[in-house]
């Protein structure tokens, strides 16, 4: 049985401790900022059905790069595993945040019209 070099191992520890970080750093105050959001602006439909989806899926896709590390013997083929790990975990991490600006801007896309509908009521009610 032949020995995985040094370099793979680096790989995975590098990309483990990177995509706990990326976990932490930046996918839990992206929730917390989300969930405000969603608290204070209860009329918004924010898609959190496929935040979830989207983030689980994602750190799965992560979890599968770095588990495939163990069954690399190249250190260049395994970094190349971690660096994507670390991507995916990044993106997937910052997804709650657009699909919640997208939301936010669809409703208020919706309610401009009516603003201005009350608008020109209320000009019509004023002499």
């Amino acid at each position: 049985m032949k020995h995985r070099p040094r370099s793979v191992w680096f790989a995975l520890g590098a990309g483990v401790i990177v995509t706990v970080i990326v976990a932490t750093v930046v996918l839990v105050p992206v929730i917390g900022l989300v969930a405000s959001a969603a608290a204070s602006a209860p009329l918004v439909d924010f898609p959190v059905g496929a935040m979830i989806v989207t983030v689980v899926g994602g750190y799965a896709l992560a979890a599968g790069f770095l588990a495939l590390i163990l069954r690399i013997r190249r250190g260049a083929l395994a970094w190349i595993c971690s660096v994507a790990a670390v991507i995916a975990a990044l993106i997937v991490s910052l997804y709650p945040l657009a699909a919640g600006a997208i939301a936010a801007a669809d409703q208020a896309g919706e309610a401009i019209p009516t603003i201005v509908e009350w608008v020109g009521r209320l000009q019509q009610l004023l002499p």
